[in-house]
């Protein structure tokens, strides 16, 4: 995985073990194990989001080709990353 928001990164991290959140954890697992399941064909960009606490991502081949594009958003309170939700959900999860 590369993070070209490292930074950012670091703050979401000490944000949601501050919380005590693991679901971001979780996000970040899923996408790994994505890139595991490629066997190399792919390799995740985790870039920061426009939303507070949230990240967009892309598979990227070696040659610079993207696969699925999407992001790990947050669900706060409020929910200020402006996607749609069909539950009451508090935490991270990978849109697509």
């Amino acid at each position: 995985m590369i993070i070209k928001c490292q930074e950012h990164y670091d703050k979401v991290v000490e944000y949601a073990k501050s919380i005590g959140d693991n679901t971001l954890q979780q996000c970040i697992e899923r996408l790994q194990q994505w890139e595991k399941n490629s066997n190399g064909k792919y390799e995740i960009e985790l870039y920061r989001d426009f939303a507070p606490h949230s990240f967009g991502f892309a598979e990227r081949t070696p040659d610079g080709r993207t696969g699925v594009v999407g992001g790990v958003l947050y669900h706060g309170r409020p929910d200020e990353s402006y996607a749609v939700m069909l539950n009451s959900f508090h935490g991270w999860s990978i849109h697509t």
